[in-house]
């Protein structure tokens, strides 16, 4: 048999029984939660909705608990430092921030949950408590995400807000959250 041919056909006939192979797999099926069909997915080998991964945990500040105690000294939260910033124009001749960064710097779990106690102790001290409303400014961040999990420990909700809001939707955003209890703590 003529190598040419051997060459063409095996790598065809190998990718077509491997494609047909993959077509028939189902990743996600559409879970029934309410609101508009189609939108929420589970995976195809349970036959119910995933309520918890481990027992006894109802809340999002049990779960990250949970998850400092089972993962203490993995990695959890990363940052880069900025080393330079550049402004650079495109082709169509709009300009954009490039940013440099440095190597990841990893914190790990058991002190990302020392960070949100330590936080959510502060939240207390300055008189916060539990179904209060809190305005969370910043990008995301670790920082942010520690203040976040630091908020759900004290049962307090958190309303995210971007810098990208512009200033009527930033305004709005902090009169429903009414933010600031007294005018001492703007100095803080």
């Amino acid at each position: 048999m003529n190598p040419y041919i051997v060459g063409i056909f095996v790598p065809l006939i190998a990718s077509l029984i491997l494609w047909k192979s993959n077509t028939g797999k189902k990743r996600g099926l559409p879970a029934d939660v309410g609101g508009e069909p189609g939108y929420a997915v589970r995976n195809y080998r349970s036959t119910s909705l995933a309520e918890s991964n481990w027992e006894g945990v109802s809340t999002l500040a049990e779960l990250f608990e949970q998850a400092c105690k089972r993962f203490t000294y993995k990695p959890s939260l990363g940052t880069r430092k900025l080393i330079t910033r550049e402004m650079e124009v495109s082709q169509n001749g709009r300009s954009f921030e490039k940013l440099h960064l440095g190597d990841y710097e990893w914190v790990s779990y058991g002190e990302a949950f020392k960070a949100v106690c330590s936080f959510s102790s502060g939240l207390v001290h300055l008189g916060h408590k539990k179904d209060e409303r809190v305005a969370i400014f910043s990008d995301t961040r670790a920082e942010w995400f520690i203040a976040l999990q630091g908020c759900f420990r004290q049962n307090i909700t958190v309303v995210t807000i971007y810098a990208s809001l512009g200033q009527e939707a930033l305004c709005h955003s902090l009169n429903e959250v009414s933010l600031f209890k007294t005018s001492s703590l703007l100095s803080h």
